[in-house]
């Protein structure tokens, strides 16, 4: 009797092999395919947010968000003026523009800040001190950034007392430098009372400018009523310049020894 052994199929586990290998990778290839729009729908839910170079990011795009930024004042720098720089060139043109020259060592504007050896001043500050102490607040517009409008802009002189100097001969210098700019050369004496005792006409303008200037004491940080005590370096006069030329410019020469000044106000005579 035979006996017959069943044959082996050797062909048949590679197929299987061959069957399991081409369904994973079916799966993969579906996976892998699949996962493009998986990314694009995790990045579409972020915030759309851009980059600069810089690396910070921009979220002006961002839905109901208002983005502001707040323009920073300038710092003018007292300490630079004895360099060739930004500073110098600015306070030179500056001066050109208002025809003034040594009479002050910077012109500031009324949003900007000063520097003088490590103090740093604020002009804002410096304005709210001094209108505090004559008891009145001083109004400001501000933008929808939260700065202050430039519209209206106001000038000030900013003189660092020196050694050996008193409020009488800066007050002097910023006259003369005023005159200068119209023609008129001040002789030194024309400060000087009168022969008969009494002021003259520019000596009352000096007189009155004590009224219209701030002087501020770096040191303490605070505007100061003592216009006779004079720190070199430590304190610096300040003026409106727009308010000093307006005055000036009502003042006929020809007939300033007719000015009255009782203390507090000039009368100017109307020709």
């Amino acid at each position: 009797m035979r006996t017959y052994r069943q044959k082996r199929h050797p062909r048949m586990p590679i197929i299987a092999l061959a069957v399991v290998i081409a369904t994973v990778l079916v799966v993969i290839w579906i996976v892998m395919d699949r996962l493009p729009d998986d990314n694009r729908q995790t990045e579409a839910q972020k915030p759309q947010g851009t980059q600069d170079k810089s690396g910070d990011p921009k979220t002006d795009s961002l839905p109901d968000v208002v983005v502001k930024q707040i323009s920073k004042p300038a710092v003018i720098d007292y300490n630079e003026l004895a360099k060739e720089g930004i500073i110098k060139d600015l306070m030179e043109s500056r001066k050109k523009d208002l025809g003034v020259k040594n009479s002050v060592d910077l012109l500031v504007k009324s949003n900007e800040s000063f520097t003088v050896g490590e103090n740093t001043v604020s002009m804002e500050k410096v304005l709210e001190q001094a209108f505090a102490g004559k008891g009145k607040v001083r109004e400001k517009e501000l933008d929808e950034s939260g700065a202050q409008k430039p519209v209206g802009l106001t000038t000030y002189g900013i003189y660092v007392v020196q050694p050996r100097d008193n409020i009488w001969n800066i007050h002097f210098r910023m006259l003369k430098d005023y005159y200068i700019r119209k023609g008129l050369r001040l002789e030194e004496t024309a400060d000087e009372p009168e022969s008969s005792g009494m002021s003259s006409g520019v000596g009352k303008i000096l007189k009155f400018s004590e009224t219209m200037v701030i002087i501020y004491n770096l040191k303490e940080k605070e505007v100061t009523a003592d216009i006779n005590i004079i720190d070199p370096l430590g304190k610096v006069v300040i003026y409106n310049m727009d308010e000093i030329f307006a005055l000036l410019e009502q003042i006929d020469f020809n007939h300033v020894d007719k000015l009255r000044f009782d203390g507090s106000n000039i009368w100017i005579p109307v020709h």
